[in-house]
């Protein structure tokens, strides 16, 4: 009896160690786990990964930013948002993330609407020190949608997540302390950033507001220079000419390590193209501006006029590495080639290709019979480029000037940015390039997966079989030899 006694003590005891053991390491595993821990993404598009740029803006975070996510789980968008915000607030401790359920939670949603000004569903990022300095970044701004089957019946189709692009942007918002100046050119025929039409600049204004610039327009013409503490001059689009006394205070800026974006079209006149006088004035920076209208026949894009067409070729350069990587392509409306030309001798010019039509492309140079578009020796051959960038060093020591050059301005207007995200993608890495926020590039929007199940109507019928039959069936037939063999 006592040997029993003794085998169960012995037998208790070692089933209590063991569970105590276990729970030992459980509590270890649940320490370090909750210390160190690895989040993966398993999406074949990496839509949650967190770019190095994102990172970067992480890491350089000195002050603590609430992160608030208002949004009824029953949004498109809800789940790759949270996923998201999950991995910024992972990759740093400065991240103070909620996400509030306005119909489950009605109080704390009043509450955001208290103390942020909360209007609508989306993200809000606040300074933890002051509330009032705080970015909204809209549950429509969050995704890219293809409404094509909406009037048959059909959801709307997320194409593209852009979470990442503007989450990381609101964060530079809030972190620098100075926002870059951008000056419009006006009194030449440019764009207008308040048109709302579809030539005109109201969206690249939400997209450059996004990424915390601050824009004005500039009238140039009479002014003797351009205005100080001026880091950018975009000239979009001009259908007239820039006077010489204008040529020059662009010139004096540049001089002094200016930074210039400017959207060139082929503005047709007489047979010819409107000459706007910064042909000959690029021309002294090693830029060559055709007197041509770029056709790509491999490139066409669907549902759009034979003067749009895609372009996916792109040169080596911080503004398209994200876009090349991607093999995403942008689209461009009735450009005229840019390319690289003879740089001033003595000057120290570095020009880069951006991008550039197929090999089919050219640069029709006919302009007084476009009615029979045909290529021939005359042109300018394919692959054409259709944009470059700048860079201008001078003496020891100076700021080096830049510049981006592109045969087409309407890839920055509302009908072609609403389009296609990609070209908005384009603009904003320009412009990033240009004033040295390096941080903001290459951040394209994600490709969402779309996985579906084809299956013809001889496949759906061996499913049914296989799942409804053949299976049952075996289970059934499993049982009966079970249960007559044990009878033996």
């Amino acid at each position: 009896m006592e040997t029993v006694s003794r085998r169960r003590l012995v037998k208790t005891g070692t089933l209590s160690a063991g569970i105590l053991l276990i729970l030992a390491l459980l509590a270890i595993v649940n320490y370090f786990s909750s210390k160190y821990y690895k989040r993966f993404d398993w999406t074949g598009s990496h839509i949650y990964t967190l770019s190095p740029k994102s990172r970067e803006v992480l890491r350089q975070l000195h002050q603590d930013v609430d992160v608030v996510m208002l949004m009824p789980p029953e949004q498109n968008v809800f789940e790759p948002t949270r996923e998201l915000l999950q991995r910024y607030a992972a990759a740093s401790p400065r991240l103070h993330l909620r996400v509030v359920d306005p119909e489950k939670n009605p109080a704390q949603a009043d509450e955001l609407v208290r103390n942020y000004g909360v209007t609508s569903f989306g993200v809000v990022f606040a300074s933890s020190k002051d509330r009032k300095d705080r970015r909204m970044v809209a549950a429509s701004d969050l995704a890219d949608f293809d409404f094509s089957g909406v009037q048959m019946g059909q959801q709307p189709e997320m194409t593209g997540y852009k979470g990442e692009q503007v989450f990381t942007s609101a964060l530079l918002q809030l972190t620098e302390g100075r926002k870059p100046k951008i000056l419009f050119t006006t009194g030449h025929g440019e764009h207008s950033l308040d048109d709302t039409r579809p030539p005109g600049l109201s969206s690249a204004r939400e997209i450059l507001g996004r990424d915390n610039f601050d824009i004005e327009e500039w009238a140039s013409l009479g002014k003797p220079a351009v205005p100080p503490n001026t880091d950018l001059v975009v000239i979009a689009g001009p259908t007239g000419s820039f006077l010489q006394p204008e040529l020059n205070a662009l010139s004096a800026y540049v001089r002094t390590g200016g930074r210039l974006l400017i959207l060139l079209d082929p503005t047709l006149a007489g047979g010819g193209l409107v000459d706007t006088g910064l042909e000959g004035w690029l021309a002294g920076h090693g830029v060559k501006a055709g007197r041509d209208i770029v056709v790509d026949p491999a490139n066409p894009m669907p549902f759009f006029g034979s003067e749009t067409l895609f372009v996916k070729d792109y040169g080596d350069h911080p503004i398209t590495k994200a876009l090349r990587s991607g093999n995403l392509p942008v689209l461009v409306s009735l450009a005229r080639s840019v390319a690289k030309g003879e740089a001033p001798a003595g000057a120290n010019v570095q020009v880069t290709e951006l991008l550039r039509t197929s090999s089919d492309g050219w640069g029709e140079t006919d302009l007084a019979h476009l009615d029979q578009v045909k290529k021939d020796d005359k042109d300018v051959p394919g692959p054409v480029s259709l944009g470059v960038a700048v860079e201008i060093k001078g003496g020891a020591g100076a700021r080096p000037a830049r510049l981006v050059v592109y045969g087409d301005s309407d890839f920055a207007t509302n009908q072609l940015v609403r389009a296609d995200g990609n070209n908005a993608t384009l603009l904003a890495n320009s412009l990033n390039w240009l004033v040295e926020r390096e941080t903001l590039l290459g951040i394209p929007p994600r490709k969402t997966e779309q996985v579906r199940l084809s299956l013809t109507a001889g496949e759906l019928h061996t499913v049914w079989a296989l799942a409804l039959l053949l299976l049952p069936g075996l289970a059934v037939a499993a049982g009966i030899y079970v249960h007559f063999r044990r009878r033996r």
